[in-house]
């Protein structure tokens, strides 16, 4: 539009309410990194803390035309909904307020949250049936909060698991792509309690890792039973006299 000057005076709105915030004419001025750098720290204050998580919070919105008057208080801030815990995506409402008078300005923030965490992907093409090896595998930071389905961690969770379809070089490796325990494979169906341990032969009749439930089918017995994927490695046995049931 035109001022009596003939000067044009450009306006520019997005996503707020403000008063002479958004006016070129206000002489004193919040940075918008400063405002920025105060939303990440409002937003960080409300994620969990851990030596393996790694937060990145991207703040986006803030046009740098829009000018900020200068706020005589602590600019306040909140999430703006219903929902009251930080997420992927948040929008937080951020307001300037002076004493006993109504905000002087306040704005809608949309904010992105990363969850970077140690995820396993490979370090080159796998075909399908081959046995991973130290090599094969490595760890990096991957913002979790955009993986599907049960991914790794470690790499000793997946180490001699066999890849049930060919995998590129840079992929999360996810429960489905593997099986400690294939369809079809002989296995060991061990039973350990109560003092015994009791050991036969079976056969895998789904796919599974470490910690997953699968059916198996006792060879002695022909009996299909339920059991879960557990490492080879030696179980302590306190001392009973009962003795647990292997699907006989």
């Amino acid at each position: 539009m035109k001022n009596p000057n003939g000067f044009s005076t450009l306006v520019y709105i997005i996503g707020l309410s403000i008063s002479c915030v958004t006016s070129f004419a206000c002489e004193a001025v919040i940075s918008l990194d400063e405002l920025r750098t105060q939303v990440q720290g409002y937003v960080t204050q409300q994620l969990e803390h851990s030596n393996d998580i790694q937060w990145k919070i991207e703040v986006r919105g803030l046009d740098p035309r829009i000018k900020l008057q200068d706020c005589p208080n602590a600019v306040q801030f909140r999430l703006a909904g219903k929902d009251q815990s930080i997420e992927r995506l948040n929008t937080i409402h951020a307001s300037c307020h002076e004493e006993g008078k109504t905000p002087l300005w306040s704005l809608f923030i949309p904010t992105q949250v990363k969850r970077m965490a140690p995820v396993v992907l490979t370090t080159n093409s796998i075909s399908a049936g081959h046995l991973l090896e130290p090599q094969d595998v490595k760890i990096e930071y991957v913002d979790t909060y955009s993986l599907r389905g049960l991914h790794y961690n470690a790499v000793a969770q997946v180490i001699g698991s066999k890849t049930r379809q060919a995998i590129r070089s840079g992929q999360v490796l996810k429960s489905r792509n593997l099986c400690q325990v294939c369809k079809g494979e002989n296995i060991a169906i061990e039973a350990v309690g109560q003092g015994l341990r009791i050991k036969t032969d079976g056969i895998a009749l789904g796919n599974a890792t470490v910690g997953q439930s699968v059916k198996v089918q006792n060879k002695r017995s022909g009996r299909k039973i339920s059991a879960t994927v557990v490492p080879s490695v030696p179980v302590p046995i306190p001392r009973s006299r009962t003795s647990p049931g292997l699907g006989r």
